[in-house]
């Protein structure tokens, strides 16, 4: 790699490393309040938060490296033609591939980042996501208790009161109805005072009791029993559900996973036509990834005194596009409208044909830029709108008048 690629390579990593970064923070932000808003009632709402968060970075980073790549490439080549920087190599002999290898070895790594969390990280952060939101559903009365909120785990009901200063709760009602001999029966617990611990190891939340009496109540409506105690204990582990097992969806499913159920064999509970929809998806954006460049390359290619900015416009509104149209191609495949491939691969092929028809207007042929047109159309449209406007001001002002 020559002196001048190396200078384009290091401007655009900037750029698109940049843009990626930029990108994730700003997905998250959304994301975030959601999370806070979940775990404010879990056990350990530190811990749960940054579990979350950190399943999620691969789903976001996903959708942040298109529109980096394809914004950080336009950004890049306009700034190199704003300071003549790009004519000037022209001008010495250099063509337009030689200066685009920096984007398309930046798009190759970018490719395999990207088939990795598609294939690997996605799926898995998506199931350990969904796991920990399991875990905070189930274990958030802890924090409810000690709101003095009623509570119902199992067939356990927590009446809490919350008259008692630090972690302590009480008085405490509780209320539990099991089978004794199979007749259904009634307990009833009372305690001044309770203490809410959580296990590091289980994550278990244990409800020690102190200065309480145990009541039974029996079918006939009758009360047996009046068992008093100084200390005790209980925990809703045993009402704990545990998370299912991976693979619920095709999204929780990595690639190689997917490529092995083509048949739907091995997992029953993804639809086949899903399956194979999923993975022709994951594949087609690796590769859409090598073709941005001889896209963004032409829509950042500035000439003359009049430099247009439309690249980055037309850029994110084509990105948007081709997105929709892969995730649309994916319904209709898993549907069973038309084949898996049949939705995903002549949008892809397309594509592939718009890149090679710019990039080779842009670089074998001479005349203005692609996009060069499009910022004299957009001057025109604007004039228009002003002129038809400036004349329905005069026509009302004369109606008017008149």
């Amino acid at each position: 790699m020559g002196l001048l690629n190396k200078y384009i390579f290091r401007k655009a990593a900037i750029s698109i490393g940049g843009l990626i970064i930029f990108a994730i923070c700003v997905l998250l932000m959304e994301r975030l309040l959601r999370i806070f808003q979940m775990v404010s009632s879990s056990a350990t709402p530190g811990s749960d938060a940054t579990t979350m968060i950190v399943n999620l970075l691969p789903h976001y980073l996903g959708m942040a490296i298109p529109m980096a790549l394809l914004l950080g490439t336009i950004i890049t080549v306009d700034r190199l033609s704003r300071t003549s920087e790009l004519t000037s190599a022209l001008g010495s002999g250099v063509s337009l591939f030689q200066m685009t290898k920096p984007f398309i070895i930046l798009a190759v790594i970018l490719s395999g980042i990207a088939l990795y969390v598609e294939s690997i990280a996605i799926p898995k952060g998506r199931y350990q996501f969904r796991q920990t939101a399991h875990l905070v559903k189930q274990q958030s009365y802890a924090a409810i208790l000690r709101q003095g909120t009623p509570t119902t785990v199992g067939n356990r009901t927590v009446f809490p009161g919350n008259n008692r200063d630090g972690d302590a709760i009480g008085p405490v009602f509780i209320y539990e109805e099991f089978l004794d001999k199979g007749e259904r029966s009634i307990r009833i617990t009372t305690a001044q005072e309770a203490q809410l611990e959580v296990r590091e190891q289980t994550r278990d939340v244990v409800l020690k009791l102190e200065n309480g009496k145990t009541r039974l109540v029996t079918k006939n409506k009758e009360v047996e029993g009046d068992f008093e105690f100084d200390k005790s204990a209980i925990t809703a582990a045993a009402s704990m559900v545990p998370f299912r097992a991976r693979g619920n969806d095709e999204r929780e499913l990595t690639t190689w996973e997917l490529l092995n159920n083509q048949d739907g064999s091995i997992n029953a509970s993804v639809d086949r036509n899903t399956n194979n929809a999923a993975l022709h998806v994951r594949i087609a954006k690796s590769i859409f990834l090598l073709l941005l460049p001889f896209i963004a390359v032409p829509f950042g290619l500035n000439y003359g005194r009049n430099p247009s900015s439309a690249g980055i416009f037309v850029g994110v509104v084509f990105l948007v596009a081709v997105q929709k149209a892969l995730e649309l191609g994916q319904s209709l495949g898993a549907a069973g409208t038309v084949p898996p491939w049949a939705g995903v691969w002549p949008i892809v092929f397309i594509v592939a044909a718009l890149a090679f028809y710019l990039f080779q207007k842009s670089a074998y042929k001479m005349g203005q830029p692609p996009l060069t047109s499009f910022g004299y159309l957009v001057k025109d449209a604007m004039a228009w709108v002003k002129r038809d406007l400036s004349e329905t001001k005069k026509t009302l002002s004369k109606g008017t008048v008149s």
